[in-house]
């Protein structure tokens, strides 16, 4: 043990001294120190919208309704629009897609919606990626290898049909629909 390091024995006073301190504490007893922003978040269940207190209490770990409801609103305002053109379409800010004009006019119809109210989106395609083999097998080539020529071109083969295949599924998009008001009557 070197000569200039102190011995401090687990039993003498200098080891440890008991201490006042001050902090705030939850309502669930965890000590934050000066924190007393997530003392209250952590003791509390409720709270004030701090965004509109107009909007009165929230739960303390959820978001307000209402102030969720207005950014919706803006978002859905704020999106380019161009009318229905048989894409598939999805119900904005939900999870309700529309693969043809028909199950459209049955939703419009079963919910009492008239065609200029309709809060929809048009639809991404999400399609296969097609796939690198040398990005793919990274990991087991060696530094600076590539894949064989074969193998390079089974995956150019793969690659072509992953081209050529429908998408393998729809996302909401950033595109307002318009429905004309005469969308509901017969052709």
């Amino acid at each position: 043990m070197p000569a200039d390091k102190a011995i401090v024995l687990y039993e003498s006073d200098e080891a440890a001294s008991l201490q006042t301190v001050t902090g705030w504490v939850s309502r669930t007893g965890h000590f934050w120190g000066q924190d007393e922003h997530m003392a209250r978040y952590d003791g509390s269940t409720h709270k004030v919208c701090s965004e509109n207190p107009a909007h009165g209490v929230v739960e303390t770990r959820g978001w307000c309704r209402m102030c969720r409801d207005e950014r919706m609103n803006a978002r859905f305002a704020a999106m380019p629009r161009r009318a229905y053109d048989g894409t598939p379409v999805a119900v904005f800010d939900g999870e309700t897609y529309f693969f043809d004009a028909q199950e459209i006019a049955d939703w419009l119809v079963d919910n009492d919606i008239k065609p200029e109210d309709a809060r929809l989106v048009f639809c991404k395609p999400q399609t296969a990626s097609e796939i690198d083999p040398n990005e793919h097998y990274h990991d087991d080539l060696p530094e600076d290898g590539e894949v064989s020529d074969r193998l390079m071109a089974a995956f150019d083969a793969l690659n072509a049909v992953i081209r050529e295949e429908p998408p393998l599924s729809w996302w909401p998009g950033e595109e307002a629909v318009i429905l004309p008001p005469d969308f509901l009557e017969p052709a």
